[in-house]
């Protein structure tokens, strides 16, 4: 079967069977992933070493990286690309497959709306997988788009309501969110909101005009006024590093006239629930009575 299926490839004849990527231990294929992003064994008993290549291929074959996702779906559906790559150059489009066919993908765009969001994945994923879409790629999630292992819907609407609320781009709310351990974890979609609220001290051109704020807001410049004493005598450079070493953080951004700005957010860094196995890695093509190897 696997011979054929290889033959049928290098002569351009590719189907959901096709492999795409292959292991072997020495000479011997034992373990493979297809076009589908199903992992598939040879009907062999493997023993030793060839068993232990195998039960690590499959392990990492079965939980692939979003970016392996998009470039198979990328080969498998020539003909849609154009029209996903119209919708993924927005911000706030992502890209959706169904768990049982993860390379079979389509693009939306999402409004921090998730019950709109599941309603126009309903439209461009068959009715049986819309509702157990997994997100393969988002585009302006900034480094929680790009980092995360992967990408809950509920969290991505959360983020998109976030950026809307506080007049911020979305990136700099990804920024944020890996910035404060997001990344690869259990994220809570619906506190998210309160949370960046209660942590977002604000918008500022520099990290040395939060400084300046700070100052002010504690009343040493009005001490400084009252005593006669020059504000020059105030090392803002230390004030500024203490500061943003020890109370606050910073992700850089752009305010809506395009200039360069940093939002400020309060310390200490959250630290958020470990992502499990189970809730992290989407569902598997069920195995087929036929062949020994098809891993779930």
């Amino acid at each position: 079967m696997l011979g054929a299926s290889i033959e049928a490839r290098t002569a351009g004849v590719i189907d959901g069977e096709t492999p795409a990527y292959l292991v072997y231990s020495g000479d011997l294929p034992v373990a493979w992933c297809t076009v589908r992003a199903t992992v598939v064994t040879p009907d062999l008993v493997l023993d030793g070493t060839p068993a232990r290549h195998q039960r690590m291929a499959v392990q990492a074959m079965s939980n692939l990286a979003r970016w392996v996702l998009v470039a198979l779906a990328d080969d498998r559906a020539e003909s849609e690309a154009a029209v996903v790559q119209s919708v993924m150059s927005q911000e706030g489009a992502v890209r959706i497959a169904p768990a049982d066919d993860l390379t079979s993908s389509a693009a939306v765009l999402l409004d921090g709306d998730l019950a709109a969001a599941q309603a126009s994945i309903a439209k461009v994923l068959p009715v049986r997988a819309a509702t157990e879409a997994v997100v393969i790629d988002a585009h302006g999630f900034g480094r929680y788009g790009r980092d995360s292992h992967r990408l809950p819907l509920p969290v991505l609407c959360a983020m998109r309501r976030i950026a809307s609320t506080h007049q911020l781009p979305l990136a700099a709310v990804g920024d944020w969110l890996a910035a404060s351990g997001g990344v690869d974890a259990d994220m809570p979609a619906e506190e998210l909101p309160a949370i960046f609220a209660a942590d977002f001290v604000g918008l500022f051109p520099h990290r040395s005009d939060y400084a300046e704020k700070h100052l002010v807001d504690r009343g040493w410049a009005t001490a400084l006024e009252r005593v006669g004493m020059p504000r020059r005598y105030i090392d803002l450079a230390a004030l500024k590093r203490d500061l943003f070493d020890n109370d606050v953080h910073a992700v850089a951004t752009t305010v809506a006239t395009g200039g360069q700005a940093v939002a400020v957010f309060r310390r200490p860094v959250l630290a958020w629930p470990e992502t499990a196995t189970s809730t992290s890695t989407p569902a598997r093509t069920p195995a087929r009575a036929s062949t020994k190897g098809r891993h779930p």
